[in-house]
């Protein structure tokens, strides 16, 4: 391992992400937020400027210390896991400088909740009584989250090649990372235009319906990332019926693996259409809609309401236009089942992947025809392809590991005081980046033990990466070889 790579690396990290303080400043001496100091300047300006002064001076010297260049696998691996936290910690400063929040764990939960997409808040209800500026950081450190900001990082480095691919599949969220360009700092970029204009996109749209400036940046910044953060209290919900049925297709979209959204604006729909993940992802969306929409007839739930629930957990987005933790046992569970499924592979969603709960299903029927007839060779297929047995395997150990840490979590949680709908429901949100709960955590952490909401927010910071990156770092070999092989990744054609 050479820590000098990967301190060199993380500072020219420190120095990208230290740029994303500036941007609370505007609203801080747009509105002019109180207090005022010097009798001009807005304090919390003050402190993001202070943030982000500090970030970047402090990427310098660790960049000078270190070497920024070419890294292995097991090296990406540990500055994938190590960049999360320390930006988390970072990013966690101007909640407690502010005062918006006065526990240090609770700032590092909302701060690791931002970054993460989960949108789960320990903030006091109502939400508009908060300064404009921090609860647009906390809009923007989703956005930032939801693409990567390793993502970002590799599209502005130019010393990573090998090295850059590593990084990309250590954080990207899936199974694997799709090169769309030949060169993996063309993928990066590409990935980031098309997250910049599906937001910038959605911005245009919401303030052609007549939403406030402010309203559209910050819902577009957390609709892209299917984070769910909103400065209102009731959520989406704050807007008309009209508004709500806007972020449907966004969220929709926004859980569609961005490497699908490239070959759609090159014109090859005809892929799209057949990619199985895909079609898999919609007939869940079409049928956990039905199933509320025509058994709640005693509920009297809206297709509006039904849907977009359903699109918002499954798409781990968060965001909510109905008290859904007050429906019918049925939905609830099925609510809960959809946290764990989450979006499609390579998206910006949670969870453990459309893709890989087709692969289990697939597996299961495999094993299924074996059994009546052993001597038959079968493959399991996606699309035209064949999945390889390594493929397969990893995503079985992936479903095992991921099942084994929710039911640690919820455990945790139950013996901390939690009923068990509430344990379940918090281990299940926030390992899979959805947010919003059942229970006790339908709308906050508050309820939560403060050990708890630690607990959770490392429960994110798993499930943020993939849970494999973060089991790895217990391995001590990954700090003995210097070249490790692939313990996380695995390829293979998808259609």
């Amino acid at each position: 391992m050479r820590w000098k790579v990967v301190i060199g690396n993380l500072g020219s990290i420190l120095k990208i992400f230290g740029l994303a303080f500036f941007v609370p400043v505007i609203p801080a001496v747009w509105y002019f937020e109180a207090p005022i100091i010097f009798g001009f300047l807005p304090y919390n300006a003050l402190v993001f400027l202070f943030m982000a002064s500090f970030t970047i001076t402090l990427g310098y010297p660790a960049q000078t210390f270190g070497r920024p260049e070419d890294f292995y696998n097991n090296e990406a691996i540990v500055l994938v896991s190590f960049t999360w936290i320390i930006l988390a910690l970072i990013s966690s400063v101007p909640f407690l400088m502010t005062s918006t929040l006065s526990s240090p764990i609770d700032a590092f939960f909302e701060a690791m909740s931002g970054l993460t997409t989960t949108g789960a808040t320990v903030l006091s209800f109502p939400l508009n009584e908060y300064a404009k500026s921090i609860m647009l950081w906390r809009a923007l450190l989703q956005w930032l989250g939801g693409m990567g900001i390793i993502v970002l990082s590799v599209a502005i480095l130019t010393k990573l090649s090998s090295g850059g691919l590593s990084l990309l599949e250590a954080e990207a969220p899936g199974p694997t990372i799709t090169r769309l360009k030949p060169k993996i700092k063309e993928t990066a970029k590409t990935l980031w235009y098309i997250y910049c204009l599906f937001t910038l996109m959605l911005v245009i749209i919401l303030l052609g319906a007549r939403v406030s400036l402010y309203d559209a940046v910050y819902h577009s910044f957390t609709t892209m990332p299917t984070g769910g953060f909103s400065p209102h209290t009731n959520s989406v919900a704050y807007f008309s019926s009209t508004i709500q049925w806007i972020f449907i297709p966004f969220m929709i979209i926004a859980g569609v693996n961005f490497s699908l959204h490239y070959q759609a604006f090159h014109g090859n729909f005809k892929k799209v259409l057949k990619n199985s993940e895909f079609r898999t992802y919609l007939g869940i969306i079409i049928g956990a809609t039905a199933i509320i929409t025509f058994l709640g007839a005693p509920a009297e739930i809206p297709l509006r309401d039904a849907l977009f629930q359903t699109v918002s957990v499954v798409t781990t987005t968060g965001y909510t236009t109905a008290a859904f933790d007050a429906w019918p046992e049925l939905f609830r569970m099925l609510l809960l089942m959809l946290m764990f499924i989450g979006g499609s592979a390579g998206s910006t969603g949670g969870g453990m992947k459309v893709l890989r709960i087709l692969l289990i299903f697939k597996m299961v029927k495999r094993k299924l025809k074996e059994f009546i007839n052993p001597r038959r060779v079968l493959v399991v297929r996606m699309g035209d392809s064949v999945v390889d047995e390594k493929t397969l395997e990893t995503v079985a150990m992936f479903f095992c590991a991921y099942l084994l840490i929710f039911a640690v979590g919820a455990f945790i949680l139950v013996a901390l005081g939690l009923d068990m709908i509430s344990a379940f429901a918090a281990s299940a949100t926030s390992l899979g980046n959805v947010g919003p709960g059942l229970g006790l955590v339908a709308s906050d952490f508050r309820a939560i033990p403060v050990s708890g909401r630690l607990f959770m927010a490392i429960f994110m910071w798993i499930g943020r990466l993939e849970v494999f990156t973060a089991i790895v770092l217990f391995n001590p070999s990954l700090y003995k070889k210097k070249k490790l092989r692939k313990l996380l990744s695995f390829e293979f054609s998808r259609s």
